[in-house]
């Protein structure tokens, strides 16, 4: 699946010529299901009888529905969503439908599957409980999708579990593992749960670096080396900077898990020699702070909502709470 950003135009189906294969028309779009309809009609005529294009809604993170499109060619059974939300709003900021079109197109070609998905992986579980994950949501925000998959409550947080079929440089393809799965392979949520914890700290390394590393890191890139390493030498020779850890994977992607790997929290609260403060900064990672950095729980909390309401996409927020993980009882709580 795929978020693409593109553009406006207008369109309706009278008094249209063929534009390279394209349906232009003269009017405006004014809703999603016109322009979805428009862009169905596009692809269609683009790329003719041997492949069927669909338009469908896609229930995402936190509750969020977005509407995708997919081209799938007819000898292939699995075929990329690519998502039409920021494309709409770019047509009605002035893009032509014929560049939306075009990009869409592009997108296509460029991550279009070109052989089947095997569906025996998904019922043979032999095939699959290598590459059986998992990923931490907010339990209030995901109701609808909790209602139908297996998962392990943390506080106000669950483990949800996946099969990782993909994982490049341009990102994973996953399939969110559903009840009647779990039916099919015979094996209950304690199984799927210790499966997971091995797999995707095995998958996705975590890591914990201090948070000026990991803006010097950001900036290294824009920064010559000096400059660098000037910036660093400042920000870790201030006084009154708050003791803060980036918490996440390799990947940088639903990296927020990393909390529950086996020794991580442990050895990091061994390292600072004390108990930890997590802030959940979004899925994909987690803010740690010493205890013993004294800070006041509850101005950690406001400082989370205050970055989820601002900094954080809305399909991206994991919490408002602060957790405390505990080196004594190696457990995380709410703080």
């Amino acid at each position: 699946m795929m978020n693409n950003n593109f553009n406006n135009g207008a369109a309706n189906n009278k008094n249209n010529s063929n534009n390279g294969g394209f349906i232009m028309a003269q009017g405006t779009l004014t809703t999603m299901e016109e322009f979805a309809g428009t862009v169905k009609t596009a692809m269609e005529a683009h790329y003719g009888v041997d492949y069927k294009v669909t338009v469908q809604d896609v229930q995402k993170n936190n509750g969020l529905v977005l509407t995708g499109i997919t081209i799938l060619k007819k000898d292939c059974n699995i075929a990329p969503t690519i998502y039409l939300n920021q494309a709409f709003e770019q047509y009605q900021e002035g893009h032509t439908l014929e560049s939306i079109c075009r990009e869409f197109i592009r997108v296509y070609e460029e991550h279009k599957v070109q052989t089947d998905f095997d569906i025996s992986c998904v019922i043979d579980f032999s095939k699959v409980q290598s590459r059986i994950c998992y990923k931490l949501i907010n339990v209030e925000k995901n109701e609808v999708l909790l209602s139908d998959a297996p998962h392990v409550l943390l506080e106000d947080l669950a483990v949800i579990f996946y099969i990782l079929v993909s994982s490049d440089a341009e990102g994973t393809g996953t399939i969110t593992i559903k009840n009647n799965m779990l039916e099919i392979w015979d094996v209950n949520t304690d199984t799927l749960y210790e499966l997971a914890l091995t797999n995707t700290q095995r998958l996705f390394r975590g890591t914990v670096q201090s948070m000026a590393s990991v803006m010097t890191e950001i900036l290294s890139h824009k920064l010559d080396e000096e400059s660098a390493q000037e910036f660093y030498d400042m920000m870790v020779g201030e006084n009154d900077m708050i003791p803060m850890y980036v918490c996440t994977n390799t990947m940088k992607l639903n990296g927020a898990g990393v909390i529950l790997y086996r020794g991580l929290l442990q050895a990091f609260a061994d390292r600072v020699d004390s108990d930890v403060f997590i802030l959940p900064s979004s899925i994909h990672e987690t803010l740690l702070i010493p205890v013993n950095a004294d800070m006041d729980v509850e101005y950690l909390r406001d400082m989370v909502r205050t970055v989820n309401r601002t900094e954080v996409a809305p399909d991206e927020i994991l919490s408002d709470n602060v957790y405390r993980y505990s080196r004594l009882t190696d457990h995380v709580e709410l703080a």
